[in-house]
């Protein structure tokens, strides 16, 4: 039996288990005889008293060698974990030296993918605007218009694009203080400021107002150049809708005339 129990440990770890021969020892001194498994299950079903003989039958062979599978996984699991803990410690501590660097490194990343997904957004809207201004539905023919559309936006989305920016409507302290409603108000320069550059060559169609005195259609003029009045910002926490609400016009269309030329009737919005 000797020579069937003997290589309980690999070779492999031979050298870690000598290192912890001492922690052993004293585990199993003070580990009492009546706790210890003298006995050994057979795949019959019965158990093999240990204390007495043992015959060498293929069934106590089989019942030994998973024994020392089962001692040997066990021993391992003994011997590991200080290693790691060990590991883990000194990781810890190299990982508590470097914390600050670390945070304040994140933290910098975080800002800088924000404001990039900021100005994607924002340029999102400008786009959006451009091409509603240019849309068959928005004439100019002497007034301003009013273009309306509306996003999805989460509230971690709404704060980073509009936090801070233009004239909070609501909730204030002494307006609907607990809305779930949020009311932004931009006027030209706030509006210019927010945009940048991505409103720039903002252009439209000059449009002949159509009807009375001489009943012709409407038509297209030619390009203008339109100028943004404001912005009013609708957000809904609970629903993530964010309404953007612009108000644009061509500062030279006041000279639009019924008709199909400016000049055509000599009847200038301007003159009267």
């Amino acid at each position: 039996m000797s020579a069937t129990t003997a290589p309980l440990v690999p070779s492999t770890t031979q050298n870690q288990v000598a290192l912890n021969q001492t922690t052993l020892a004293a585990t199993m001194k003070n580990t009492t005889a009546k706790n210890l498994k003298r006995k050994l299950a057979i795949a019959d079903g019965s158990e093999l008293d240990l204390t007495q003989s043992i015959p060498v039958t293929p069934q106590v062979v089989e019942a030994m060698r998973q024994r020392i599978i089962e001692l040997e996984d066990q021993l391992m699991a003994f011997v590991k974990p200080p290693a790691k803990r060990a590991r883990t410690s000194a990781a810890a501590a190299g990982s508590s030296d470097s914390a600050p660097v670390t945070s304040t490194s994140a933290s910098a990343t975080t800002n800088k993918a924000d404001e990039k997904k900021r100005k994607a957004q924002v340029k999102k809207f400008a786009d959006r605007l451009k091409k509603e201004c240019k849309s068959a539905a928005v004439k100019f023919q002497g007034t301003s218009k009013t273009i309306k559309f509306d996003e999805v936006l989460e509230q971690s989305e709404f704060e980073t694009i509009f936090g801070g920016k233009g004239n909070l409507i609501q909730p204030t302290p002494t307006n609907k203080p607990n809305s779930t409603v949020t009311i932004i108000h931009f006027d030209a320069e706030q509006a210019a400021e927010f945009f940048g550059n991505d409103l720039k060559g903002l252009k439209g169609f000059t449009w002949s107002r159509g009807g009375a005195p001489h009943f012709s259609k409407s038509e297209k003029l030619g390009p203008c150049d339109l100028s943004l009045l404001t912005l009013d910002v609708n957000y809904s926490k609970n629903g993530m809708k964010c309404t953007l609400k612009f108000e644009v016009e061509d500062p030279e269309s006041s000279g639009i005339c019924f008709g199909s030329s400016r000049r055509s009737f000599g009847w200038y919005l301007g003159g009267l």
